[in-house]
């Protein structure tokens, strides 16, 4: 449902319920009777209420699970970006449309477009925007500015990660400490590089399905070498995120970094056929709650 769409539909409620008051009030006034039982017309309104929550909810479902198809297992971080772009042009509400641009920012940090998903981040309405989700805005543009350079920035949102974690529902506040403990890492990297391994290995070694997880370990694993000024692991590391990342920005950022002290074909993923595949074991459940940043 598109805005035009929107407000056509609410405003044709609006009539239908403003017309059934109208009429059940005149006929009463002149038969001493209601036409139709009040109830019955708050129920048409409800109907008419739940219908219009559908319609905008619904899309917003099936865009989610589309994005992070996109960005998670096939890579397409270009149409993960397009259609983000076209979500927030077409947004119904001033709400709905935040969401969707929150979206676009994201998506433009995983194009490697770093200083334009910063600039989308600002300027989102963050009152349109339930807390849970401000963990998000704040998070990814710590992520674009730590490519960037941008200490300011980053540690700006550390602090409002930081803000944001004790008004959230406790349920959620483990997903906002979560980004703490890493952008933290992040950012004592130089005095405290062991940490930041751990918290590497902590968040992104587990297997979980995504490939963007692997990338992202992979591109964080080769920044602790290249601190620890071994090149040939590092080149090991981002040799992997080429050879599978087509264009998400691990793969962009690797290819800048990249020394050429290995090749990058004798680390492509090759998929096992299913009479090659060895039985697979697990224990426990790995799925992360964690973003892929």
């Amino acid at each position: 449902m598109n805005r035009k769409t929107y407000q056509i539909t609410l405003i044709g409620m609006i009539i239908v319920a403003i017309g059934l008051i109208t009429a059940n009030a005149i006929y009463l006034k002149i038969n001493g009777k209601v036409l139709l039982d009040w109830i019955w017309i708050f129920v048409i309104i409800m109907v008419g209420y739940v219908y219009i929550r559908y319609r905008l909810n619904g899309p917003l479902q099936m865009f989610s699970t589309k994005f992070n198809m996109l960005v998670d297992y096939d890579l397409d971080v270009e149409a993960a970006e397009a259609l983000a772009e076209q979500a927030a042009g077409d947004a119904p509400t001033a709400n709905i449309k935040a969401l969707y641009s929150l979206y676009l920012g994201m998506a433009k940090y995983y194009n490697a477009k770093y200083e334009e998903a910063i600039k989308i981040m600002h300027m989102l309405d963050l009152r349109k925007l339930n807390q849970v989700y401000h963990i998000l805005v704040f998070a990814f543009s710590a992520y674009s500015a730590y490519e960037i350079g941008d200490t300011e920035e980053f540690t700006l949102n550390i602090d409002r990660i930081k803000g944001v974690v004790p008004r959230l529902n406790p349920r959620y506040r483990p997903f906002g400490n979560s980004y703490v403990e890493l952008l933290e890492a992040m950012a004592n990297a130089d005095v405290a590089l062991d940490q930041y391994k751990d918290m590497i290995e902590k968040h992104f070694s587990h297997p979980d399905g995504y490939i963007s997880t692997k990338l992202v370990f992979h591109y964080r694993m080769a920044d602790y070498y290249e601190r620890l000024g071994d090149t040939l692991e590092m080149d090991k590391n981002l040799a992997f995120v080429i050879a599978n990342g087509k264009n998400h920005h691990t793969a962009v950022q690797a290819r800048r970094k990249f020394k050429n002290s290995v090749n990058v074909d004798d680390y492509i993923i090759v998929e096992e056929t299913p009479s090659e595949a060895e039985p697979e074991v697990i224990e426990g459940d790995f799925h992360q709650t964690e973003d892929h940043p």
